[in-house]
């Protein structure tokens, strides 16, 4: 049988790792032991299902997840700076319910959730608004995507005002965030599909051989963020357009200096 593991999210940052590694590595430890079960996803029990369901459609935020799990609560902080406040999230840790709740609807609960939305034996699984997100590097996603800020002022958990605040915030934190965990030597990267300059730094990359591992790159067309990414860009480097480069904790100001960095062959020019 599988456990319930405290999610790892995708290549967190240097400050994060610090703080939770050791709540992770006890939470991982106590899930494995304390909760397992085997998925059973052609016998979903019909009081789990409507439990599960009435607290996605009663609550703002829900979210499974279990007292110990760092990644449970690092996921909430990031719920927290979407705008959504504490009366607007509902946690459910499986290890604190009641003690009267018997331990096999325990299972239940995670059993419908894995069956019916998240194919994850992982948690927090996050539901933002009445859908489900995913987990802790989801919600993290999430909120730097505008997404989750969205889903908050659609809610009516925060105004316009300051739904457009926390964009600005969401927007700032993503780009810093990423160019900090560049410093291990990897490359983050925020393009736009058609964008030619994108086109060139990707072409770059490919070029220098530098493995996919090693290369965080998000397409922002669509995020909710973009515009702020962009009006933050121009603060750091002069110039608004896409792609924003980091390497090695450092932002790159140019094309020129991506070729420096990769020592690829592009003659592409500003």
């Amino acid at each position: 049988s599988s456990g319930i593991n405290a999610e790892w999210p995708l290549r967190p940052g240097v400050t994060e790792m610090k703080v939770l590694i050791v709540c992770v590595l006890l939470g991982l430890s106590q899930a494995l032991d304390n909760l397992q079960w085997d998925a059973n996803c052609s016998n979903i029990d019909p009081l789990a299902r409507d439990y599960v369901e009435k607290k996605i459609a009663t609550n703002k935020v829900y979210l499974i997840g279990l007292s110990y799990c760092g990644w449970c609560t690092w996921a909430r902080d990031y719920i927290v700076k979407m705008g959504f406040s504490s009366p607007d999230i509902e946690v459910e840790n499986l290890n604190d319910l009641p003690s009267d709740v018997p331990g096999d609807f325990k299972m239940d609960i995670i059993n419908y959730a894995y069956c019916q939305y998240s194919h994850m034996k992982t948690v927090p699984q996050v539901f933002l608004n009445h859908k489900f997100v995913g987990g802790a590097s989801d919600t993290r996603q999430a909120y730097y995507t505008g997404a989750g800020g969205k889903a908050a002022y659609k809610s009516g958990a925060v105004t316009r005002r300051k739904y457009k605040k926390n964009v600005k915030k969401a927007a700032i934190a993503f780009v810093d965030d990423g160019v900090e965990r560049s410093s291990a030597g990897t490359y983050f990267v925020l393009s736009k599909t058609h964008c030619p300059h994108c086109v060139a730094a990707k072409a770059c990359l490919k070029e220098a051989r530098v493995p996919d591992s090693d290369i965080e790159l998000y397409e922002i067309n669509d995020f909710q963020t973009h515009d702020e990414i962009k009006l933050y860009k121009a603060r750091i480097t002069g110039s608004p357009f896409t792609p924003l480069l980091a390497y090695n904790g450092k932002v790159l100001m140019n094309h020129t200096e991506l070729v420096k960095a990769t020592g690829c062959n592009s003659t592409t020019t500003e």
